[in-house]
């Protein structure tokens, strides 16, 4: 079967793109600008009907208005996931209500967020103690939102002009050994179809450094065996084909044409199903290997993304070329890709102490 698939229409390949971010159970998916949020109704980008059906003649002003269209441009502008909306949404309500505006308030409430309120909010979210990366994330957040309200007149000026810049401390990324790694690989074993399709896409997402929607998000037809490559679509719908090794490309031959059919009773087009046949979410991926890393020993409980630092840190320790290892994880910009290497600087410093007569 894997011999089997190649190329698709450029049609048939847009159809089929405008559904990766559906859902299991969702029988409508969200097609090309509709802005999709769990608990949220379905409606069109950069729209904002009224109770009869017309369209407002207004450009909106309150702050839930304001933050809709800020959604809907990101999503239609830039290509931002549901997930990554999901959480700027998030983000900026929380520091809204930290500031005491209500998010339906009227069209004057926005006027409300001042310098002032935000630094309030920034030092009461530092005396709870919470962490610097998320202060900075909520603060990024805020920057862009009010920065659009001034274009749509909404504010007259940016509060967040002269804030200080949020300071994110640099964590290294948490990453397995190799041996590791080698041992949670080894432990995934059975002919059963979840244990063959375990083992497959933990080799997959090892083997290419994937985020754990987009590997969620395969087809079919994303795979081309016969070149050994794969195809992920990232952050803002950006492209990237990865290469597979031997190992991976075995494993996923081996679900694809001998487990998976098993499973799809939905006649799916993702690779990766679940028990009851529909695409595999995230949060199944999640626990899928907390229990298969416990089953394996390991000291800790890893994530999808651990498996991601662990593929770059080991390209790196082998001398790796940092910029391939950029364009293999798809970061936007090299400095990303960097903390990679204060990783590979922590393992020589430990062999420098450990060996060096005078460390």
């Amino acid at each position: 079967m894997l011999g089997a698939i190649g190329l698709v229409p450029a049609r048939a390949r847009a159809a089929r793109e405008d559904t990766r971010y559906c859902g299991e159970g969702q029988t409508a998916p969200p097609r090309r600008g509709v802005l999709f949020t769990p608990g949220e109704r379905i409606r069109p980008a950069g729209r904002n009907p009224t109770h009869d059906g017309e369209m407002p003649s207004r450009t909106p002003r309150d702050p839930a208005g304001v933050l809709q269209a800020w959604l809907d441009h990101l999503q239609v502008e830039r290509g931002l996931s549901p997930h990554t909306l999901l959480a700027y949404r998030g983000d900026v309500r929380a520091v809204l209500a930290a500031c005491g505006i209500n998010g339906q308030g009227d069209d004057g409430a926005l006027t409300q967020l001042s310098a002032t309120r935000l630094l309030r909010w920034m030092r009461a979210e530092r005396r709870a103690e919470r962490a610097p990366a998320s202060i900075a994330r909520r603060l990024a957040a805020v920057r862009g939102f009010a920065r659009f309200a001034i274009e749509l007149g909404a504010l007259a000026a940016d509060p967040t002009a002269g804030l200080p810049a949020g300071k994110s401390w640099d964590r290294l990324p948490k990453s397995l050994s190799r041996s590791q790694v080698e041992r949670l690989l080894a432990s995934v074993r059975g002919a059963r179809p979840l244990d063959v399709r375990d083992r497959a896409l933990l080799e997959a997402l090892y083997a290419t450094g994937a985020r754990v929607q987009e590997a969620c998000d395969w087809r079919l037809d994303d795979l081309r065996a016969e070149q050994a490559v794969i195809r992920c679509l990232g952050k803002g719908r950006k492209e990237r084909w990865v290469p597979l090794g031997d190992t991976a490309l075995d494993a996923l031959a081996t679900w694809i044409d001998r487990a998976r059919p098993a499973l799809d009773v939905h006649g799916s087009e993702t690779i990766f199903l679940s028990r009851s046949g529909h695409p595999l979410d995230r949060v199944r991926v999640f626990r899928m290997l907390r229990a298969r890393a416990a089953r394996a020993g390991l000291p800790s409980a890893p994530s999808p993304h651990t498996l991601r630092h662990s593929f770059a840190t080991h390209l790196l320790e082998g001398g790796a070329d940092l910029r391939a290892v950029q364009e293999l994880l798809g970061h936007a910009t090299v400095k990303t890709t960097q903390v990679y290497t204060h990783v590979d600087r922590e393992r020589l410093k430990k062999v420098h102490r450990s060996f060096h007569p005078r460390a």
